[in-house]
């Protein structure tokens, strides 16, 4: 139960980081250039993507997947930092 609530929550947190990673000029700049095509040209071909439609789809996905992990992540730390705060609270004053 607990590791799908992480999930859903990470899921959650998926679009405000992929809209936070859009914004990331420097990222825009590579996306926008050739080195990114480049990069991705192995999943293009996986995916058997043919035209530049086909390309931002599959971009769009990989930073979906990056945004998760992201959140993923953020999930995870919070998740430790209250455990770790409830261990601190419950322990007996020295």
């Amino acid at each position: 139960m607990k590791r799908a609530l992480q999930k859903l929550a990470a899921a959650v947190l998926t679009l405000p980081v992929f809209i936070g990673l859009t914004r990331i000029d420097a990222l825009v700049a590579w996306i926008q250039g050739d080195t990114a095509w480049k990069a991705l040209t192995p999943l293009f071909r996986l995916f058997g993507v043919i035209g530049s439609e086909g390309e931002e789809d599959v971009i769009i996905g990989v930073l979906l997947v990056i945004s998760f992990l992201i959140a993923l992540c953020v999930v995870l730390i919070i998740m430790a930092s209250v455990k770790r705060w409830k261990a601190r609270e419950l322990q007996p004053p020295q």
